[in-house]
């Protein structure tokens, strides 16, 4: 995200003399549209004290802060533009395309907070649109250009992989030595079994060359075997080392990574993507070392057995090289597609099985069908035109290699049938041998290629996981809390999951230690979110969140959110039993620990009928469970954490009413002396809160207690309003079923 694009000098020159002494530049950004609403260049200028709206010319219009009231967004068809609301009229600022839109939402949000006296920093600038370098559009905004992938820098990360087993390294690269050297014996030994042995009919050393040849076969096969064996771990090593710090890493990002990507984009990476660099590894980087000094020492021996020849086997070279570049660079955004119709497949595959019962429950197994094939043919689409691509370079340039043997047999034929001494058959049929081996290298070079763009294209990927920043930076001075109180203060709060789309608006309030508070509001009015906030599944744009008087990003993380306990409106249960599912909240908790939450939470007697107790495995997601089931199994765990903050999202909306009642029964005694946020679907169950604080569209509308909310006649009285009539309703269509 982009808010500080270079003026040009004449318009930087032109705004420098236009500015006060004590008046900076706080954010300055391109439009794509005049004012005219035609293409062309617009920048917005945003100062301490001035907003300036230039052309490539001139300053076009300017506006004090301090006579403005708001800058809002006006959405269009094919764009938006920013106004300058003032007290006297509404004034266009600024029109832009959609490609705009999420640059110019965010500075509008950054004004309006510079006008009412708060200073925000402006977001991360990581999320380009287009390649800064090329210009070429991105897959997706912030994603690396596929033509400007730093090939080297990602080989260099690729070889830093295999360091740790460095012992492993060495062997293999005197293995590759003794390879090229035993590749390199029988073409000079049939020279000399040509001219020494056959030409002079001599005999004599015909067993030691017979011998020599047999002895470089014996070492290649050696070496191939050893050196083989060491790729092969090496690789696998790597490999798994590599999905061991992907799901690392994926376990430290911010949350917003998961929130734009599928899970099967995420799969995708940890295990194809894995699976094509380790293909590389075992496949092309030994070939490409072998090649490479192959290549080199085979040149070298040419260069010895005859300079002449040796140039025409040097002439396609170029050709190769050059062919080799233009291949790489079409290849590599057609490897980036495949990577990501492999990705969609991978998500729609995943949304198929987890989501099976809703997709039989409407009928919609068709669609899903077509969903998939459409997407399964794109990617044999790609994938075509990718192995076409490669067989065409790959057979061109086998013709090209072989016009330089053509070559070579017609000017050393036509040399040594005109008697020329420097050139002898045995050198000609070691010529032609080392011929082949020098172009070997070459025409696998082609096919190292189509491994090395699969794999550093896989790489790339990869390492943009491990270069994505961590969820949250944890502050230098960051203090420890071992026990937290559980006051909890939130200070002009902003928040947005998407840039320009805030959910938060400017929230405030206070929560005593051990005090029950209810968050209510319409669903999608933001509870949830301040839920995420409070436990910093995510940072704030502005304002603070302080956690007994402390600022939470100064509080160590890690001791943080083991002090907040959570119970979600859909909990997860991983795949294990029923005892490590509750078990999970505590580490090393005993089996009596876990009993007794199970109690707590009302889930014992359901539990112990079930066929293997607490040792039943409730499958994935807790699939072989009831949804209260599962709700009960959550309750449990986070009581068995016991933590001095309890956060209940719509804990209870998946239990019956006399459930429901019998767990917040069982609850009563563990909320007593426990900060606990509760979010309710029926706002009858929040009757004994301390207080409740309503939330609309982001903005703390109301406080206070249940008697007091329903006196005012405001949001609050208007919801249960609401839920009565909804039950009225419900009770009047049951009257009439029966």
């Amino acid at each position: 995200m982009k808010l500080n694009d270079r003026l040009p000098q004449v318009l930087e020159e032109m705004l420098s003399a236009t500015l006060s002494a004590d008046e900076q530049v706080r954010f300055s950004l391109k439009s794509d549209l005049t004012l005219d609403r035609r293409y062309g260049d617009t920048y917005l200028v945003v100062t301490s004290k001035r907003i300036f709206v230039l052309d490539n010319r001139q300053i076009i219009r300017s506006f004090f802060l301090s006579e403005i009231r708001e800058i809002k967004v006006d959405e269009l068809f094919s764009g938006a533009r920013l106004v300058v609301v003032t007290p006297a009229d509404e004034q266009v600022l600024i029109y832009y395309t959609k490609a705009f839109v999420p640059e110019f939402s965010v500075l509008c949000r950054l004004i309006n907070e510079i006008l009412r006296g708060r200073y925000s920093l402006p977001p991360d600038e990581d999320e380009h649109s287009y390649c800064p370098k090329c210009g070429m559009p991105l897959p997706d905004r912030g994603d690396r250009c596929p033509r400007c992938l730093p090939r080297l820098k990602i080989l260099m990360r690729l070889l830093g992989l295999v360091m740790p087993y460095r012992s492993g390294v060495i062997l293999l690269m005197t293995m590759t030595f003794v390879t090229v050297f035993s590749q390199m014996g029988p073409p000079f030994i049939t020279k000399m079994i040509v001219d020494d042995v056959i030409t002079k009919k001599n005999q004599q050393h015909l067993l030691l060359w017979i011998g020599l040849m047999v002895g470089c076969g014996l070492l290649l096969l050696l070496s191939r075997l050893i050196g083989g064996t060491i790729t092969v771990w090496l690789s696998g090593r790597v490999a798994a080392d590599l999905r061991a710090r992907l799901h690392t890493a994926l376990q430290r990002l911010r949350m917003n990574y998961f929130n734009r990507r599928e899970s099967g984009e995420i799969i995708g990476r940890v295990m194809h993507d894995t699976s094509e660099l380790q293909h590389f590894l075992i496949d092309g980087l030994p070939y490409f070392l072998v090649n490479i000094l192959s290549f080199i020492a085979i040149a070298v021996m040419l260069l010895y057995l005859d300079a002449k020849l040796a140039l025409l086997v040097f002439l396609p070279v170029p050709f190769l090289i050059g062919g080799g570049r233009w291949f790489w660079q079409k290849l590599i955004p057609l490897f980036h597609q495949h990577g990501s119709r492999i990705s969609a497949l991978h998500s729609i595959l995943g949304e198929s099985v987890q989501g099976i019962k809703s997709v039989k429950a409407f009928s919609s197994e068709a669609r899903r069908i077509r969903e998939f094939d459409g997407t399964n043919e794109n990617m044999f689409g790609i994938g075509f035109i990718v192995e076409k691509t490669f067989l065409r370079f790959s057979e061109v340039m086998f013709w090209i290699m072989s016009l330089g043997v053509v070559g070579v047999w017609f000017f050393s034929a036509r040399r040594i049938a005109g008697g020329d001494p420097n050139l002898t058959l045995g050198t000609l049929l070691a010529f032609v041998g080392y011929i082949w081996l020098f172009y070997g290298p070459m025409q696998w070079f082609t096919a190292i290629m189509n491994w090395m763009t699969h794999a550093f294209s896989g790489a790339e990927r990869i390492f943009a996981v491990f270069d994505s920043p961590p969820e949250v930076y944890e502050a230098p001075d960051a203090v420890s809390l071992p026990r937290i109180r559980g006051d909890i203060s939130l200070r002009e709060v902003r928040f947005s999951y998407e840039r320009g789309k805030e959910i938060i608006k400017g929230i405030s309030f206070d929560i005593r230690a051990g005090e029950m508070v209810g968050l209510v509001g319409r669903s999608g009015a933001g509870k949830s979110t301040v839920i995420n906030l409070i436990c910093r599944f995510y940072d704030a744009d502005a304002g603070q969140i302080s956690v007994d008087g402390y600022p939470i990003a100064r509080i160590k993380l890690l001791q943080l959110r083991q002090q907040i306990g959570m119970v979600m409106q859909e909990p997860f249960l991983f795949n294990a039993s029923i005892r490590e599912n509750i078990g999970y909240g505590l580490a090393g908790a005993g089996f009596a620990e876990i009993v007794a939450a199970a109690k707590a939470a009302n889930a014992h007697d359901f539990i112990i009928n079930t066929e293997d107790g607490y040792d039943t495995i409730v499958g994935e997601r807790g699939a072989k469970l009831s949804s209260g089931e599962r709700q009960r199994i959550a309750i449990a765990r986070s009581l068995l954490h016991n933590p001095p903050i309890l956060i209940l999202d719509e804990a209870t909306s998946s239990v019956d009413t006399e459930t429901e009642k019998a767990i917040q029964g069982a609850m009563a005694n563990l909320i007593t002396g426990r900060t606990t946020i509760v979010i309710a679907h029926r706002l009858s169950t929040l009757r004994n809160a301390k207080k409740l604080i309503v939330i609309d569209d982001g903005r703390l509308a109301e406080t206070g207690t249940h008697e007091e909310l329903l006196a005012d006649n405001g949001i609050y009285r208007r919801l249960i309003d609401m839920q009565a009539e909804l039950s009225r309703l419900k009770a009047d269509d049951l009257g009439d079923l029966t």
